[in-house]
């Protein structure tokens, strides 16, 4: 008969961790690794065997880190913030009181496996971490980055050094005093790049000379903040003996340039070889340099630097290139979405807030945690000072030099398992990190944060008294499918030497969580570097497009930039570069393009449409929305280019008519206003003093058409005039003038004080509202237009400068309202 017995663990002898001569460790039997089943024994419990407790102790820690993320979201911290009490939380000082559940889930037995696995999740991510850093960034800085690295350095790094020493005997530490002093002023002086290149890119700082500066000068910190630790930990395990330190020291070295010496020329040519697709990068290759992490970290800890340095190291060797963009996209999502949470869950079961019994202790460590962030911030403002920087610089420099993060406490988890640091120290240097990270967080946003407000410029709209002066226009790209559009439309506003057009195009991408990849793509472009990763490729091809259109093209200056956000504020990467250029025209390209059919399918990202809204409520420009339809088949065509305005009245439809007074200058492009006009207010105005807004508004639209009529050089100009009492005879009207087979149709997005009793009702049917209710119309699949389509907009903030302009010139000229002909033909 089958024995029914429930097997029973044996009893765990705890080892002699700081021997390492002879101890003894329990040994499990193999059938307690897996639990059998609920059913096959009457009272199993699965936690009592070791992978089942182990998974039950992974989805708490996940569960419980989210949860707390969740709960901390209003305030805007870093996820390690809530991975770090999520910790606390299940420690000692939480739910880790009650000796029920820590005896289930959290047992003696089942921390080597936790922590096992949590170390080899660290070295991964420290690994991604190395591939992140691009060493010869440093180099381009010059030595404006090192000065500034130096200030932010070691100012903290002496103040620990001077204190460390009274620390360590305050706090009774019993591990080696020198190893403390240098790993507490390694702690001090260090930033967190990982955290730092992220709110950099949040707070568009990345192509900034203060965002470039600042990531650079962190590179190098980190650099030497990990050969302090590696120096700690030798002269830690040496237990004093110093020739043991100086081999340790050695033999780091000796690894660091065998890796640049052979590792790095190996992966270079290999990425050489993905990027001129003789060989591609395939699961043979990933997966050797994968394993290599392991073996790096397997020699770092054999020779005494820790395992996490080996793994820096190894991954500081691969070039920035596919290789690192691959390898991260493989890593990144599983190592800093299960593993590491799990690493700080592990190490908040060690920390105990009860430890804290000394309040003098506890607030001089904190007093030295702020007066070292503080010389962080006046070594930046002293060396901004030097190079007649603004003071703003040098203290956003210094604020973000602060930035705490992962490695941080990574360091502290290393010091606490080589006995650098005692249990206490330890408590309390998180919890600072903590702190510290809340505080410095508002204020990176308040402070580092651009303060120059919107920049108030007067030629931001198409109409301009100046036919001849620049036309500065944002064209913006979200993916290739958008450049054809986009380049025949600025064809079409005609650029000569006679009418200059400046273009800025500005490819758009998303932000997700790999930083490296945000990283990669600025460098890479700024370099023009032939980098073989996706987002790259498609940026060269964006830039190559419009640059061959200009250098065919007279009276055309084109500039490429890559903005990389979340969507959430890529609107705001749009409106800064509007203002910085002084832009009169953004072109949004439309979240949806023509399919085979004929019909529109979303081919953009859905969150585009969120963006396109978004810079329409903000923008201080005339913004125009382009619906594709064929429109970017159609340049340099030998036939004409039929275009259509639909004038309502108000301020958008003034600047589709100056769009279209743009493009009645191109020779290939024929030009046709169909003006609509109410049965009710078709009566004539006699004077522009009127205080009817009616009536003031019907006289500027009649200047704006008679301006047309006198600037347009086109050699076919239609003018037409159509009276119409409610809206389903204007969508009529709209809907015979489609039949007539024009190439693209202008249209504002709102119809003025006139124009909109004649489109009354269309918005409460719209499928697209940020289009205008015509614009909708005009886009929707069931109206089964096939022109393309262009929804201007004039900016909402400003328009009146135009109308008050108008009004001004034609006073001078005295002229009545009433009396203007129109000679179109």
């Amino acid at each position: 008969m089958e024995n029914t017995t429930v097997p029973t663990l044996p009893t765990l002898i705890i080892p002699q961790l700081n021997s390492t001569k002879n101890y003894t460790m329990a040994c499990f039997s193999p059938n307690m690794m897996i639990t059998p089943g609920v059913f096959r024994y009457g009272n199993e419990k699965p936690y009592l065997y070791t992978f089942t407790l182990f998974l039950m102790q992974l989805i708490i820690g996940i569960s419980t880190t989210r949860l707390i993320n969740f709960i901390l979201q209003p305030l805007k911290l870093p996820r390690h913030i809530s991975e770090v009490i999520s910790g606390i939380v299940l420690g000692p000082s939480g739910v880790g009181r009650a000796q029920a559940f820590v005896g289930a889930m959290f047992p003696l037995r089942s921390f080597l496996p936790l922590h096992s696995v949590a170390h080899l999740g660290l070295i991964y991510y420290v690994f991604t971490m190395g591939l992140e850093i691009d060493l010869p960034s440093i180099r381009r800085s010059g030595w404006r980055c090192f000065w500034f690295a130096c200030a932010c350095t070691i100012s903290p790094f002496a103040l620990a050094l001077v204190s460390g020493s009274t620390l360590h005997k305050m706090l009774g530490e019993q591990t080696n005093r020198a190893a403390f002093v240098i790993f507490i002023s390694v702690i001090f002086s260090m930033t967190a790049f990982s955290v730092l290149a992220r709110t950099v890119t949040e707070l568009k700082l990345v192509n900034t000379d203060i965002g470039r500066l600042t990531l650079s000068a962190a590179i190098l910190v980190d650099s030497f903040a990990w050969i302090g630790l590696s120096l700690a930990v030798a002269i830690s395990e040496s237990g004093g003996d110093t020739i043991s330190a100086i081999f340790s020291i050695l033999s780091g070295i000796i690894f660091y340039a065998v890796c640049f010496s052979f590792i790095k020329p190996m992966m270079e040519k290999l990425s050489n070889k993905v990027i001129s697709g003789k060989e591609p990068l395939g699961e043979f290759e990933e997966t050797a340099i994968l394993v290599g992490v392991l073996l790096s970290a397997f020699i770092g800890d054999s020779i005494g630097i820790h395992a996490v340095f080996g793994a820096f190291t190894y991954g500081l060797a691969i070039p920035q290139g596919p290789i690192s963009t691959s390898l991260v996209e493989k890593v990144d999502d599983f190592v800093g979405g299960i593993m590491l949470p799990f690493f700080f869950t592990g190490n908040g079961l060690v920390m105990d807030l009860g430890l804290i019994n000394n309040l003098g202790l506890a607030l001089y460590m904190a007093a030295l945690v702020l007066v070292a962030a503080l010389l962080k911030v006046l070594g930046g403002v002293l060396i901004a000072a030097a190079y007649d920087m603004q003071m703003h610089d040098g203290v956003s420099y210094g604020l973000l030099m602060n930035s705490k993060g992962v490695i941080e406490l990574a360091m502290l988890n290393i010091g606490l398992n080589r006995k650098i640091l005692g249990q206490k120290a330890y408590t309390i240097l998180v919890l600072m990190s903590v702190v510290l990270t809340a505080v410095i967080t508002p204020l990176l946003n308040s402070v580092v944060k651009p303060t120059r407000g919107l920049v108030f410029y007067k030629r931001r709209t198409v109409r301009w008294h100046d036919p001849g002066s620049e036309l500065r226009i944002i064209s913006c790209v979200h993916n290739l499918r958008d450049v054809p559009a986009l380049i025949s439309l600025i064809d079409c506003t005609s650029p000569t030497k006679r009418t200059p057009v400046s273009v800025s195009a500005v490819q758009l991408i998303e932000l997700t969580g790999h930083t490296p990849t945000m990283l990669l793509l600025n460098n890479a472009t700024s370099r023009g570097s032939k980098y073989g990763n996706h987002f790259h490729a498609q940026s060269v091809a964006v830039k190559h497009a419009f640059e061959s259109y200009a250098q065919h093209t007279g009276g055309l200056l084109i500039r490429t930039s890559t903005a990389i956000s979340p969507f959430l504020t890529m609107h705001e990467d749009i409106i800064t570069e509007a203002e910085n250029c002084h832009a009169a025209l953004v072109i949004l390209p439309f979240h949806m393009h023509i399919a085979v059919d004929g019909a529109l399918e979303v081919t953009s990202h859905p969150a585009v449409r969120s963006v396109n809204k978004k810079v329409l409520e903000l923008s201080p420009c005339t913004v125009a929305v382009v619906v594709d339809r064929g429109i970017g088949a159609i340049s340099n065509r030998a036939t004409a280019l039929h275009v259509v305005v639909l004038f309502f009245g108000g301020p958008d439809d003034r600047e589709s008519l100056a769009l279209a007074g743009r493009m009645s200058n191109h020779p290939s492009i024929e030009i046709c206003v169909v003006r609509f006009l109410s049965r009710k207010g078709n009566t004539s105005i006699n004077s522009f003093n009127s205080d009817d807004a009616e009536a003031r508004e019907r006289y500027i639209d009649e200047q704006c058409l008679a301006e047309l009529a006198q600037s347009s050089t086109v050699a076919v100009f239609d003018y037409r005039e159509h009276v119409v009492g409610n809206t389903e005879e204007t969508v009529e009207l709209i809907r015979r003038i489609e039949l007539e087979g024009m190439d693209l149709v202008i249209v504002g997005k709102e119809q003025g004080l006139m124009g909109s009793t004649l489109t009354a009702g269309m918005t409460e049917w719209s499928e697209f509202p940020e289009l205008g209710p015509l614009g909708d119309l005009l886009a929707s699949a069931d109206f089964g237009a096939t022109s393309s389509v262009i929804i201007v907009q004039a900016p909402l903030s400003g328009g009146g400068v135009v109308d008050s302009t108008i009004i001004e010139m034609v006073s001078d000229r005295r002229e009545d309202p009433a009396r203007i002909s129109y000679d179109l033909r």
